[in-house]
């Protein structure tokens, strides 16, 4: 093989073995938090199983009983938790400034969390212009106020015309913060005319108070101790101080949920963690295939590129040596040659008169009845190859050589008779 084969080979495999290196370190991670999910939360939600499907947005901990479980007369259904989240924004956290909701990058709120499930052959949500899809909920005191539902813009006029979770999905996340609204005793959704599709009542106020609530003590000194550690000019002993507290406050409000009934710290349930092997699971399973299709595909392009062409090779001896499948090699009419029982020395030789700058390695080969002879012909031997070959017809020529060069009477069948024979292949330039 040439030198510059050899390296464009080397190369070749660097760089799309890195490329797939990369694709089998990231493709499951990718899968287990963008695909993955959403789909174990549709089965969940179809079987009524509302506690996986809540754990899979990973809110800090929640109450395993449902505070609103409410089915649709004609299928379908809305069901919502008591739980407590972290914030996470990516623009506040690098610039550490505070979303127009008045939380910051490690935050904790109170919402009541869940799903509108089952209701995506009658709920039409999608709409470019004037669309009135928007969750109601209205409060203890009558007052209703609208939370929006819409989080995608499909055409780039900074409107939003849909719900992402659920033109993919199916359902809805649902999502009201105590920041949002001071309690909740009714919801209704509206559709893209701004009609109302669903309703729902809750079987007492929900006020953001509880015994799971309870649990987080005050979320608003935890939430200063957040803020102020995110403020610049901080000293080092005060960071420590304020990390101190925050870690003082998680010890105690993760020792409460354990001692609490039916609270559950999201990420040591039983729930989340057999939610989460399943995720890994099944990202693992689809993207192994990927990854080794990704692997086979740029074998075979080098094989038919850069290599040897094995994998032609090897179907040619499967199909004619253990298949038997009959084919016919390509004969000379000269009939006197076969059955010559004998040894011919056969030299082959280049003419590279027209490229007197050619310094490349050139390899010829023919075959003969499943036999193989090849030619190596080397600068340092002059250009020059002799072989001990049996007398007979020799066919299927291969040359391996410089694609800017080209043999230019290289025989179609090299007919081996008497016992000494000399053959030259001269070489051009190929036309750009």
């Amino acid at each position: 093989m040439k030198k510059g084969k050899i390296f464009a080979t080397v190369v070749y495999f660097i760089f799309t073995f890195g490329i797939g290196i990369v694709f089998a370190l990231t493709l499951p991670g990718y899968f287990a938090t963008f695909t993955i999910p959403a789909e174990v939360i549709t089965e969940a939600l179809q079987n009524s199983d509302f506690v996986t499907g809540i754990v899979l947005t990973e809110p800090i901990g929640f109450y395993r009983e449902p505070v609103l479980d409410c089915k649709f007369e004609e299928g379908g259904g809305m069901v919502l938790f008591e739980t407590v989240s972290e914030y996470y924004d990516r623009d506040a956290a690098e610039g550490g400034e505070t979303a127009a909701n008045g939380l910051q990058h490690g935050m904790l709120y109170k919402a009541y969390e869940g799903y509108v499930y089952g209701v995506s052959d009658r709920y039409q949500v999608f709409s470019q212009a004037n669309n009135g899809t928007a969750l109601y909920v209205t409060d203890t005191g009558g007052t209703e106020k609208k939370l929006p539902l819409l989080d995608y813009d499909s055409n780039g006029d900074d409107k939003a015309d849909g719900i992402s979770n659920y033109e993919q999905s199916g359902f809805i996340l649902l999502e009201i913060r105590a920041l949002d609204v001071s309690s909740v005793r009714s919801i209704r959704l509206t559709d893209k005319n701004g009609e109302t599709a669903f309703t729902a009542e809750t079987s007492h106020d929900l006020t953001f108070e509880s015994a799971f609530f309870n649990c987080f003590g005050d979320i608003e000194e935890y939430n200063g101790w957040v803020a102020a550690g995110s403020k610049s000019g901080i000293t080092d002993e005060e960071s420590t101080a304020l990390i101190n507290s925050r870690n003082k406050y998680v010890e105690n409000v993760m020792a409460a949920l354990q001692k609490t009934q039916g609270c559950a710290v999201t990420a040591q349930s039983e729930e989340y963690k057999a939610a989460a092997d399943t995720v890994n699971r099944r990202a693992n399973t689809k993207a192994i295939p990927f990854v080794i299709i990704y692997f086979v595909a740029i074998y075979i392009i080098a094989d038919f590129l850069l290599g040897y062409h094995f994998i032609i090779r090897f179907f040619k001896w499967f199909l004619f040596k253990v298949c038997k499948i009959p084919h016919k090699e390509k004969k000379t009419p000269k009939e006197e040659v076969f059955g010559h029982d004998y040894f011919s020395t056969v030299t082959l030789k280049l003419d590279l008169a027209e490229v007197p700058e050619f310094n490349g390695s050139v390899e010829i080969k023919y075959t003969r009845e499943g036999e193989e002879a090849k030619f190596t012909l080397l600068k340092a031997d002059g250009y020059a190859a002799t072989l001990r070959l049996k007398a007979g017809i020799y066919v299927n020529p291969f040359i391996d050589i410089d694609r800017s060069y080209a043999p230019l009477d290289l025989p179609e069948n090299l007919e081996v008779e008497g016992y000494q024979m000399e053959k030259v292949v001269k070489i051009v330039k190929r036309e750009e």
